[in-house]
């Protein structure tokens, strides 16, 4: 599990623009999580560390947009660090082949920042959206093979 978190990481640095000077600071616990989940379904490990990366991509975003506070001086590097995390999620989604699942994403994570918008913190966690959309993945590959 230790090496997939590794392998992702160095994914995200080598994708990640020098230039943008965003920090790459994922909470590791919720890494652990993210990766045991991942190796509950038995994805690949070649998938697994793109997934993984897409998951922290997001919980980085959302952790930078969450952080926003209008009299912080460092609103606008919070903003444009989660946006960039946002469009860095899209740009290797879109490269990695796996635009079903920002399509599965993209209403959830416009609840979730409706949500947020209001002013309420009571979210689903990512991990469960993660695996959720992984379970539906396997039920419709069963499915497919049924028929």
């Amino acid at each position: 599990m230790t090496e997939l978190i590794e392998n992702t990481l160095q994914l995200l640095n080598s994708s990640c623009a020098p230039e943008v000077m965003a920090v790459l600071d994922p909470n590791p616990s919720e890494l652990m999580e993210a990766a045991s989940i991942l190796e509950h379904y038995r994805i690949p490990d070649s998938r697994s560390v793109k997934l993984l990366a897409l998951f922290v991509l997001l919980k980085l975003a959302r952790k930078r947009h969450a952080n926003v506070c209008f009299t912080s001086t460092c609103l606008t590097r919070k903003i444009l660090d989660g946006d960039y995390f946002q469009s860095l999620y899209i740009q290797l989604a879109m490269q990695f082949e796996e635009m079903e699942l920002v399509r599965y994403l993209a209403p959830q994570l416009k609840k979730y920042y409706i949500r947020q918008a209001l002013g309420k913190d009571e979210s689903e966690p990512l991990t469960f959206t993660l695996q959720a959309y992984l379970q539906a993945e396997q039920a419709a590959a069963r499915k497919n093979r049924a028929i």
